[in-house]
């Protein structure tokens, strides 16, 4: 029984670990390619704007 609780307080903490590491290093990736995402966007937003306009309906 008592391995079982240390095994178990193990993993409780392996876990909380690991999910506090990834929220730092994802924050972390954000921080730092934030720009180039947001850059990406005015471009796919630019490109769509430019070649995906609507055809004006002239028979109105």
């Amino acid at each position: 029984m008592f391995l079982f609780l240390a095994l178990l307080l193990i993993l409780v903490l392996l876990i909380a670990f690991i999910l506090i590491t990834i929220s730092v290093f994802g924050a972390g990736f954000i921080v730092v390619f934030g720009d180039v995402i947001v850059c990406i966007a005015i471009i796919v937003f630019l490109i769509k704007k430019i070649f995906f306009k609507k055809k004006k309906n002239k028979n109105k």
